[in-house]
């Protein structure tokens, strides 16, 4: 934030605005500049108001924003086993029901054929009885052995692992022969073409019944508002900078492929760069086009700078934060009597004539304005 009131030189001091050569001569504990003109041709002075900046890292607000799928399925083991086949690697597109992994069970196997076994006894015996009463018995033992049946059928079939999606392996977590135990994680699987994103709003601006322009790398997408919910524990720190932070989740159409997860998303609300506080009187918009690029004014080692801003949260109605690609020792200028120009040279005027005689004027190569930061 800026200290004080407003740091200026003196209340009413002037600063010479020029691009033409000067000779600096340091005096005692001020600063004493004589220039290389002749007394008669002063240059024009500008009233400039400036303020100190107090800068605060980019680096506490980071959060990372990036698509993840909506549909996230693992794949696990259904009991103790061994990995006979991998049929996929990772990147491959699946189909529902596609097989995935296969598991080689041999006690499985082993019970599946002695169920077979006593099914086809049972049924022998059943087609035997020569009573009514030992036909309904018979039956009964029948029916049990063909539910036995069914059941080291279903055992055997778990060990054949399907897609239960149309998507995509992300990871595969085993290698044939491996041995796994009951609900070790094998592969994971996604449906890449619905993505979603979890980013930080403003609660009291955010309006979720509008599509909502996401930044996503390089690109543009259009996102639906799926909910609002309360903010996350990673943009605590946001709340330093706006009074009401919340969440949105927001759902991404990616059917085209063009979107895929793990893109970076780009939130207005995370800072890039530095972050100050400063007076909002000092952010400058074109008067012709009002939805132009904000930009603010510093002086950085006696040059003005002019630099684009990111506007965070209001604080008050008259200070708000921002961040930029400020630097250390930057001063804000929140205000001046004339236009300044990015690279214009700034220094003191003297305002005592007496001052302007104390010294003697001395030439020095001229210096051409510089327009680098």
């Amino acid at each position: 934030m800026t200290t004080g009131n407003q740091i200026k030189m003196t209340v009413s001091q002037r600063l010479d605005i020029t691009g033409t050569t000067f000779l600096v001569l340091f005096i005692s504990m001020g600063i004493t500049y004589a220039q290389d003109q002749n007394d008669e041709e002063q240059p024009a002075g500008v009233v400039i108001e400036r303020a100190a900046l107090t800068l605060k890292s980019p680096d506490h607000y980071q959060v990372l924003l990036q698509l993840r799928p909506i549909r996230t399925l693992p794949v696990v083991a259904p009991m103790d086993g061994i990995v006979k086949n991998v049929f996929l690697k990772v990147g491959d597109s699946t189909k529902k029901q596609m097989e995935l992994i296969r598991l080689d069970s041999q006690e499985l196997s082993l019970e599946l054929k002695k169920a077979q076994a006593l099914f086809e006894v049972a049924k022998i015996e059943q087609s035997q009885a020569d009573t009514e009463k030992s036909k309904k018995l018979l039956q009964a033992k029948l029916n049990v052995a063909q539910r036995e049946l069914d059941l080291a059928e279903f055992r055997t079939d778990q060990t054949i692992l399907r897609s239960a999606i149309d998507g995509k392996i992300t990871e595969i977590h085993v290698t044939k022969g491996q041995f796994v135990r009951a609900g070790d994680l094998l592969a994971t699987v996604i449906d890449p073409t619905q993505l979603m994103v979890e980013i930080p709003i403003e609660r009291d601006v955010f309006d979720s019944e509008k599509p909502f322009s996401l930044t996503i790398e390089t690109q543009t997408a259009e996102a639906k508002v799926d909910t609002v919910l309360p903010p996350i524990s990673e943009f605590d720190p946001l709340r330093e900078l706006f009074v009401s932070v919340a969440t949105a989740r927001l759902l991404v159409d990616s059917m085209d492929g063009k979107l895929t997860p793990g893109q970076a998303v780009l939130s207005s609300m995370v800072p890039r760069y530095p972050v100050a506080e400063i007076q909002a009187a000092a952010i400058k918009t074109d008067t012709v086009d009002p939805g132009s690029e904000r930009m603010v004014q510093v002086i950085r080692d006696g040059f003005v700078r002019s630099l684009p801003v990111q506007l965070l949260g209001q604080v008050g109605q008259t200070h708000i934060f921002v961040s930029a690609r400020f630097a250390e020792g930057d001063e804000l200028i929140v205000s001046s009597s004339d236009e300044l120009q990015d690279g214009s040279w700034v220094r003191p005027m003297l305002l005592e004539e007496g001052a302007k005689q104390s010294s003697s004027p001395q030439r020095r190569p001229n210096k051409a304005k510089s327009n680098l930061f």
